[in-house]
C-alpha cells in the first residue's frame, strides 16, 4: 500500500486551522459573558485546545491514508473515524485528471481524481502526490482503463 507524500501534512494542517480560527472566534464572545475570561484569553484557549486536537486528527488522517493500484482496480483506504474501503474497478473509470490548486503548488504536490461511471458523487481522489507521481498515475490509470473497456463492468 502506497501512502500519500508526507508533504500532504501542510495542506490537513492549513485546512484544519480555517475551522479551528473560525469555531475559536464563535466561542470566545460566549466564554467572555459567562467567565472572568476577556475575549482575547478566550479565544488564545479554545485555540489552543482546537488546534491541538486538530495536529491530532491531521496525524491519524495521514496514518489512515493508502492507496494501491491493484491488477483489476483501484484501491483506496481513509477515514479517521469513518473508515472508508473503496475499490474502482478500471472498468468504470471514464476519465482521470491530475488537479493542483494553490496549496498544493505551494506544497508541490498534486492529486489525481478518477472519475467513474454510475451515480452522482462517483468519483475519487488521490492526493499528496509529487506531479510526476501523479502524471505516472494518471497515465496508468488511463491505460489500464483502456484495456479494460472490451470487459464488462458486472
Amino acid at each position: 500500500m502506497r501512502k500519500p507524500e508526507k508533504k500532504v501534512y501542510g495542506i490537513w494542517i492549513i485546512q484544519a486551522f480555517i475551522p479551528v480560527i473560525i469555531l475559536s472566534a464563535l466561542f470566545s464572545w460566549p466564554i467572555q459573558q459567562f467567565s472572568s475570561l476577556n475575549v482575547f484569553t478566550g479565544f488564545a484557549s479554545i485555540f489552543v485546545v482546537l488546534s491541538a486536537l486538530a495536529v491530532l486528527y491531521t496525524v491519524y488522517r495521514y496514518r489512515a491514508w493508502s492507496f494501491e493500484m491493484k491488477e483489476d482496480h483501484l484501491y483506496l483506504e481513509h477515514g479517521v473515524f469513518r473508515k472508508v474501503y473503496s475499490m474502482v474497478p478500471y472498468v468504470r473509470i471514464q476519465h482521470v485528471d491530475t488537479q493542483r490548486d494553490v496549496l498544493d503548488r505551494f506544497f508541490g504536490l498534486s492529486r489525481v481524481v478518477v472519475y467513474t461511471a454510475g451515480s452522482r458523487g462517483a468519483d475519487v481522489t488521490v492526493p499528496g502526490l509529487l506531479p510526476a507521481d501523479a502524471d505516472d498515475i494518471q497515465r496508468k490509470l488511463r491505460d489500464v482503463a483502456i484495456e479494460s473497456e472490451d470487459r464488462d463492468a458486472v
